[in-house]
């Protein structure tokens, strides 16, 4: 059996952060300050619905993210908190605070190319651990 990837997400208090895949790459990342993240996350890409290239989020519009339906588009997204309808996915705008124009709405937004780096990457059971100073 192939071993477990792991990926360390670690947030300042605005919620920006860095996403590193162990063993592999660091990629900035920016959250939302004040959820209270779970801490220790795995997923497992062979359970359908858990990668979507892309997700369209019936919850949130995002433009100029947004299809036809006002649905917001989330390019490569994995989702890692399933009852709050949370996914790392790629943002079209840098992933600051300032980039973002704020925090989001609890997605981990990566930068344009890096998110399709990491969903590649996650290829196999991958465990998430996320550290934020609130």
């Amino acid at each position: 059996m192939a071993k477990r990837k792991n990926i360390n997400i670690l947030f300042n208090e605005l919620g920006e952060g860095t996403l590193e895949c162990a063993g592999f790459n660091t990629y900035r990342c920016l959250g939302q300050k004040g959820l209270k993240y779970p801490t220790d996350i795995t997923v497992d890409p062979s359970i359908p619905g858990t990668k979507e290239a892309p997700h369209y989020s019936k919850t949130y519009s995002c433009p100029p993210n947004d299809n036809a339906l006002g649905q917001c588009i989330m390019p490569y997204a994995i989702l890692i908190w399933g009852q709050q309808g949370v996914y790392i996915h790629e943002w079209p705008t840098p992933a600051t605070y300032a980039g973002n124009g704020g925090p989001t709405h609890g997605c981990i937004h990566l930068d344009r190319g890096n998110a399709h780096i990491v969903y590649a990457w996650v290829d196999r059971p991958t465990r998430i651990l996320i550290d934020y100073p609130w």
